[in-house]
């Protein structure tokens, strides 16, 4: 009687703990699923920078096509302000997120107007539409690590007017 309520009570333990991991692999993709979609809603669409502080590190890093951007909450602060600054009416849609792990891969589509400043550029009044591809990295606590981001920057800059000139061959 002792061995089978001993193997019971071992059994029951060993489901306790692997349902308890369940549940925290869960929760964790909950966060980090909740981070992603506060990352587009609040701080890209609602320019919410205090946001970003609560959902991603201190040094968080930006590569865009390949680029580092940002190795910071506060440079990646400055590198989103570039894009509000030039398009005040930005807004930003996922069109589809997968989660793999700690990762997330998200199709994405930006659009706007180009009415303010471009980084150094003046406005051009013309509306962009630009779809791209992002993997955003998280740690074990849900929070955002790093976002390597991928677009076609050519067209971008095709839409907003600018051309390509023929190199010189002399």
């Amino acid at each position: 009687m002792k061995i089978k309520n001993l193997l019971i009570i071992s059994l029951l333990i060993l489901f306790s703990c692997n349902n308890k991991q369940q549940i925290k692999k869960e929760s964790l993709k909950d966060i980090i699923m909740s981070n992603n979609n506060a990352f587009v809603e609040y701080c890209w669409n609602n320019k919410d920078m205090e946001k970003l502080k609560t959902i991603s590190t201190e040094d968080l890093v930006r590569n865009l096509n390949g680029i580092k951007v940002a190795s910071s909450q506060l440079e990646m602060e400055a590198n989103m302000k570039v894009y509000f600054n030039g398009f005040p009416n930005l807004k930003v849609t996922l069109n589809k997120t997968y989660l793999i792990n700690n990762l997330v891969f998200t199709y994405w589509t930006f659009i706007g107007t180009n009415t303010g400043v471009f980084g150094e550029a003046p406005a051009t009044g013309k509306k962009v539409k630009v779809s791209g591809f992002s993997i955003i990295h998280f740690n074990d606590k849900g929070k955002m690590i790093q976002e390597d981001i991928y677009f076609n920057e050519l067209e971008f800059l095709q839409q907003l007017g600018y051309t390509l000139n023929l190199p010189n061959l002399e």
